[in-house]
């Protein structure tokens, strides 16, 4: 049975690491403009361009990564005119159920109609049917422990220890002002943000870092990859709750320490190996940072006991999909 799975973005650990299990081929579609403006232009081409593999690869399982929303008015557009008979499934990330994604026309509409829409987490179904979603289609499927290459070739000149590892999307619920005053409280820790830094415009004040903060940008996969196997501990932190963070499952599949954010479901999923701190003070991230650098290898230990609890459940989860 041929399974495709799009996602609009230039990398997803999530849809790498269950691509095994489904047997899905995956295509990220990474073009992108810089600017905002150009936004409508850039969905355009990507729209042409997910038909184009929908008409090349005759799917009979159409998998959409969302948000964006617009890929799901491609995927019904295919089927509609195309082949009636093919299943979508949306894999919802959290953002689905927020603006601006959820006010598209016709966005709840459509994921009504889908056969399957999976969710990351209780508190996100339940989001989801308040808003109108079909509670039989929601169907909750927790990210996976992240499948990291672990290499060994590391270049351990390129930033200096103790060093803690924060990806970053750059979007309004990530506290990066207090990130910074936290780093300021901790001149003796690296932190490295990875990410698009311009995507910090008109969100975040940048202007003044401390020199103990460093921006390689976003990296390509084997380079994330061994950042991440060469942190002492990574930093995931959000101002909202219902929010999963990749970055925490990705620090769970290399098994390093973790500072979270010290919300319900980030306890909840990530109940080992871990300081949870107060997102938007300072003072505890500051505190947090340091307790898992001293109790780094407590905490890794910790860590790799949670890898084979959360594989048995995701295990148990993805089960009863098939």
């Amino acid at each position: 049975m041929m399974q495709l799975f799009i996602a609009w973005v230039p990398f997803q650990r999530r849809s790498i690491s269950m691509k095994s299990y489904f047997g899905y081929e995956l295509q990220f579609l990474s073009f992108a403009f810089k600017s905002r403006f150009l936004r409508p232009l850039e969905y355009a081409f990507k729209a042409w361009k997910t038909l184009t593999l929908f008409l090349h690869q005759h799917p009979q399982v159409i998998w959409v990564q969302l948000p964006p929303s617009p890929i799901l008015h491609i995927a019904y557009f295919y089927k509609i005119f195309f082949d009636k008979t093919v299943r979508i499934i949306a894999d919802c990330h959290n953002a689905t159920f927020r603006s601006p994604w959820i006010k598209i026309p016709g966005i709840v509409t459509l994921l009504n109609r889908c056969d399957l829409i999976l969710i990351h987490n209780d508190l996100v179904k339940a989001q989801a049917v308040a808003i109108g979603v079909n509670s039989e289609k929601l169907y909750v499927l927790e990210d996976p422990p992240a499948l990291v290459e672990n290499n060994t070739k590391l270049n351990q000149q390129l930033f200096t220890h103790p060093l803690i590892l924060c990806p970053c999307s750059f979007n309004y619920d990530e506290p990066i002002q207090t990130v910074l005053d936290a780093a300021r409280l901790t001149p003796e820790i690296t932190y490295v943000l990875t990410g698009k830094v311009e995507r910090a415009k008109g969100i975040h004040d940048l202007s003044c870092i401390p020199t103990n903060i460093k921006f390689p940008g976003f990296l390509s996969q084997s380079e994330f990859d061994n950042l991440l196997c060469n942190a002492d501990a990574i930093l995931g932190l959000t101002k909202l709750d219902g929010i999963q963070l990749s970055v925490a499952n990705e620090a769970v599949g290399a098994a390093k320490p973790m500072i979270l954010a010290n919300t319900h479901i980030l306890k909840k999923l990530f109940y080992k190996g871990a300081i949870y701190v107060d997102a938007i003070d300072s003072n505890s991230i500051a505190q947090g940072c340091k307790e898992a650098l001293l109790r780094k290898n407590e905490l890794t230990q910790a860590v790799s006991e949670l890898i084979i609890e959360r594989q048995k459940r995701w295990l148990a989860q993805a089960e009863k999909l098939i």
